[in-house]
């Protein structure tokens, strides 16, 4: 007999007693054990449509026929297979079930699959899952060495269609550390895809603390996941390199820190795969500011960038009188290189001749401000003129906001 077959015998036995039951039957035994045999029945049911929703990635149904078993038997999502799973977790180890996993999810709020506030499981520890991923940062994770591409495409489909339900949320992506599980060759797609939407995470998201470029070298064997970070950083991050001098709580660059673990070479090896040698990025104005003592290392690899300006218009020499440390006593020779050009070129961002900027930094050396002004003593003198006319014009200023004022003050 087919299960058709039964179930029409059923619902003819049960109509039957249905009738009866509404009429004059009242044998208290036959209704006690009609009872339990429906209990057992329902019991029955209920695991058989959950063990059914856990085999998904095998029967592989319409989208639509488990929507319409799980709003008739809603118990079944929260049915748990012999490894304690969830139907929905069960569905998240397949890349043939995730496309379940939005309906699974959204009709498993409504029956509080998981716990209130668990959005229907998504948010439930995985109990197979050795890391203690929930539902949904597994979806961020999984992968499949042998072919990646399918599961990474059936993955974003279903985050895109959690999205779309407000299932999945843009704080979920710090929160749950989306970026950080799915920062992985075999879930590229997906790291894409949560970076373009949550593109401050990259500046102010942390894994255990530390920052995420700084979390991809401590927490991984080797650099390919530092290498995909660089990679998307800097395409939405350029002005800052990518992150490549974000720095830790201890006041350590990300390019340290990856030099300390993996040396040298195999760190400028992902760094100049990512930035290459002719790049238009001011990268040595960023290591002058940020790790000085490296800048040979990377003046050897990136000699084009020497006569790069910043964003703000600086040339490498203004930036390097601007960090305020350097003297003609720790660095002749540098003062010996500047051109009468670069002496007289007023600083972009102070508007400051550079014995002037050597004055207000943190050496503010005298020897090296004589030295500067030897060079071209005209400048004082300019310095001296334009301090008359700056003077001058925020007395007209003041005079004119004054006159304004008396006159508001006339007509009202």
């Amino acid at each position: 007999m087919s299960v058709s077959e039964l179930l029409k015998d059923v619902q003819l036995d049960l109509s039957t007693i249905t009738n009866l039951t509404e009429k004059d039957l009242k044998d208290e035994k036959f209704l006690d054990d009609l009872k339990e045999v429906l209990k057992i029945a329902k019991i029955g049911l209920t695991d058989a449509t959950g063990g059914a929703l856990h085999r998904l990635h095998i029967s592989k149904p319409s989208i639509e026929t488990v929507k319409e078993l799980v709003h008739g038997i809603p118990d079944a999502l929260s049915f748990k297979n012999e490894e304690d799973q969830l139907p929905i977790q069960s569905a998240g180890w397949n890349h043939h079930a995730f496309k379940y996993i939005p309906i699974l999810a959204k009709e498993g709020i409504k029956h509080e699959v998981g716990g209130r506030g668990m959005r229907g499981g998504l948010l439930v520890v995985d109990p197979v899952d050795e890391d203690d991923l929930n539902t949904l940062q597994s979806l961020a994770n999984m992968g499949i060495s042998s072919d990646p591409i399918p599961a990474d495409t059936a993955s974003l489909e279903v985050m895109k269609e959690l999205r779309k339900e407000k299932l999945l949320l843009k704080n979920d992506i710090k929160d749950h550390n989306l970026l950080f599980k799915s920062c992985h060759p075999q879930s590229k797609m997906r790291f894409e895809y949560l970076a373009e939407w949550d593109l401050d995470c990259f500046m102010t998201g942390t894994f255990r603390d530390l920052p995420l470029g700084h979390a991809f070298i401590k927490h991984s064997l080797d650099l390919t996941r530092f290498n995909m970070f660089l990679t998307t950083s800097l395409k939405h991050h350029p002005k800052h390199v990518g992150l490549l001098f974000q720095k830790d709580s201890s006041r350590k660059t990300a390019y340290e820190r990856a030099i300390e673990k993996h040396g040298i070479d195999k760190t400028f090896n992902v760094v100049q795969q990512c930035i290459h040698s002719n790049t238009s990025l001011p990268i040595l104005h960023h290591v002058i500011r940020d790790i000085p003592q490296h800048i040979n290392d990377f003046c050897i690899r990136y000699p084009s960038a020497w006569h790069l300006r910043d964003e703000n218009g600086r040339s490498i020499n203004q930036a390097q009188l601007a960090e305020g440390t350097k003297t003609v006593a720790n660095d002749g020779l540098f003062f010996m290189k500047l051109t009468d050009d670069e002496i007289a070129e007023v600083d972009p961002v102070t508007k400051q001749y550079p014995f002037l900027v050597v004055a207000t930094g943190a050496a503010s050396d005298l020897s090296t401000i004589f030295y500067l002004l030897s060079k071209n003593p005209s400048l004082l003198e300019r310095y001296r003129e334009q301090v008359t006319l700056q003077n001058g014009e925020e007395a007209r200023t003041k005079k004119r906001k004054r006159d304004n004022d008396e006159n508001d003050e006339d007509d009202g």
